[in-house]
């Protein structure tokens, strides 16, 4: 049996930005509450499969298709977290 460590450069993941490993990707959903003033309303990660998870600010937490049907569901805008 192969023993595979963090070290070994064959299985480290090559992130892109808001990538946090093996292909999940970290975002945020924000609303405008005023002229120019925004609000997170919820944080969230885009898993592997290209659904995504998110856990409100205020309210609880959700299951989606993807990260772009979360902020449109919501009204809200989708950010890229880097």
């Amino acid at each position: 049996m192969e023993h595979f460590t963090g070290s070994d450069p064959s299985i480290v993941p090559h992130s892109p930005a808001g990538d946090v490993g093996f292909g999940v990707r970290a975002f945020a959903l924000v609303q405008e509450i005023d002229e120019g003033a925004t609000e997170v309303i919820a944080y969230g990660l885009q898993l592997p499969c290209g659904t995504a998870a998110t856990v409100g600010v205020v309210q609880g937490y959700g299951r989606w298709r993807s990260a772009d049907s979360a902020a449109r569901r919501l009204g809200s805008d989708l950010v890229w977290l880097t």
